[in-house]
């Protein structure tokens, strides 16, 4: 049988009609998305993937010489290091003893009221007095913030006396490179200095710790006092001002401002006052040199600007992007889900403008609130990455490279102005044997030495040299 010579055309299988192309907007979420959204569920693994990433890795890369990329990746690693064990570890050691001490009944706290939010506590203990178990809170608190501030302090103190045990020098000159540099040299040697360094970085870490205890006590035997007074309906003068009036709203406020809100320091001033400040005036303090303090000090006054201000700079910026990249009919229809969602729960929400609510969301409301919309859930999915990208990336890195490249020269032309001028011109002897040796002048003549008249070698004191002609 004779074949065609028309080949047959190849067999395509059928379409499935509910399959998902790679990249259409059904399609599984990016692995961008997907880590941020689960960095976001765990607030303490977000924070050390930020502090790596915005902070050290910059940081370590951006140095002069491997003695202090050394130097600076012990000091970065070790504030880390702190801020994850302390968060893991420290809040279970602190409000044990504030549990004990304060002897707090079901009635006016609950057994695991230091245990969680005490937001999430309050509605559950509604019509009950709170104010013993906001003292015990506080207690636990401050036990945990000043040891937690206190290690950042003394951190830097730790860094030098292993680097000086590494390299076998305290000159912070010599370490960034500049090793004729003899004029910042240490007063003091090398075993004075290191002893200086590992007892300043003890005493720091005392001075945390105790004041980490007192708290822990003062805090428990006061939530203690004030239970027994509204068990026993006392007459409690300190139940009375922190129950009413001006003292009420101020202790509140303070409440509010430093309770340790599940096992990280939360808030602005809470943030500032026991996390940031300690590690920079630790910085600062613990410099070796005043070139090195005046390189922390503008890196300090760097990092506590954009700490302030970085939100108020760019989120009018984001702001004005999703009003303009978004359409007005998506921002109505965004406007309308959130509303619906809302209707229940929020009184004010919905007199927000709506580009600030995008702005807040999370990616967990993202995903939920916009489920039935795939394309403008990942729509909006693209700009939180970009936003997390940008303001919690960017920012940090480019700013951070720019002071740190600044200091680099600043710190360069204080030392080369610091160093001896050498002199321009040449010396020459006139004599292979007369030990005075002769400067020669601007205009190449010789200035003959200072020899003496002896009676012996008949020389007589030569005349001074001539000065050159005026110009006309």
């Amino acid at each position: 049988m004779l074949r065609s010579a028309t080949p047959m055309p190849p067999i395509t299988p059928a379409r499935q009609p509910n399959r998902l192309k790679f990249g259409s907007p059904a399609a599984e979420l990016g692995l961008l998305t997907k880590g941020l959204a689960s960095l976001e569920k765990h607030p303490l693994a977000e924070l050390l993937f930020k502090d790596v990433t915005a902070f050290n890795i910059p940081k370590i890369a951006l140095s002069r010489t491997w003695k202090e990329r050394w130097d600076t990746a012990t000091l970065e690693l070790s504030n880390s290091g702190i801020t994850l064990l302390s968060s893991l570890f420290l809040p279970r050691l602190v409000r044990w003893p504030v549990n004990r001490l304060a002897q707090l009944s079901e009635h006016y706290a609950g057994k695991d009221v230091l245990k969680e939010e005490f937001s999430k506590v309050q509605p559950r203990l509604a019509g009950k007095n709170l104010l013993p178990a906001k003292m015990a809170r506080m207690g636990a608190s401050f036990g945990f913030f000043f040891p937690f501030a206190a290690a950042f302090w003394a951190a830097p103190f730790a860094r030098n006396w292993l680097t000086m045990k590494r390299t076998q020098s305290a000159n912070f000159e010599s370490m960034i490179g500049f090793n004729e540099v003899n004029a910042h040299q240490p007063k003091r040697t090398l075993q004075e200095e290191m002893a200086y360094q590992r007892n300043a970085a003890l005493k720091t870490m005392a001075t945390g710790l105790g004041l980490g205890i007192a708290s822990l006590l003062t805090g428990g035997l006061l939530a203690r006092r004030l239970g027994k007074s509204l068990r026993e309906n006392l007459q409690d003068g300190l139940v009375q001002k922190l129950s009413s009036g001006q003292g009420a709203k101020m202790f509140e406020r303070f409440f509010r401002t430093f309770d340790l809100k599940g096992n990280q320091v939360n808030g602005q001033t809470a943030t500032l006052v026991f996390w940031g400040l300690p590690a920079y005036l630790g910085w600062v303090h613990g410099a070796r040199s005043g070139n090195e303090r005046r390189e922390r000090v503008i890196q300090s006054a760097n990092a506590i600007f954009w700490f302030f201000f970085a939100s108020k700079l760019t989120t009018p910026l984001w702001r004005k992007g999703y009003k303009e990249l978004l359409k007005p009919e998506t921002l109505a229809k965004c406007k309308q889900i959130l509303d619906a969602k809302d209707a229940k729960t929020v009184g004010s929400a919905a007199k927000t403008k709506i580009e600030d609510r995008l702005l807040s969301l999370s990616y967990q409301d993202i995903l939920k609130d916009f489920e039935k919309d795939i394309p403008l859930r990942n729509q909006l999915l693209k700009f939180k990455n970009a936003k997390f990208a940008l303001n919690d990336l960017g920012v940090p890195i480019s700013t951070l490279s720019a002071v740190q490249l600044f200091n680099f020269s600043l710190t360069e032309r204080k030392i080369k102005a610091t160093q001896p001028v050498q002199p321009s011109f040449q010396t020459r002897s006139t004599n292979s044997l007369n030990p005075f040796h002769a400067p020669m002048t601007p205009f190449g003549a010789v200035i003959p030495g200072f020899v003496p008249a002896t009676s012996a070698n008949g020389w007589s004191q030569p005349q001074p040299f001539p000065s050159p002609p005026k110009a006309f």
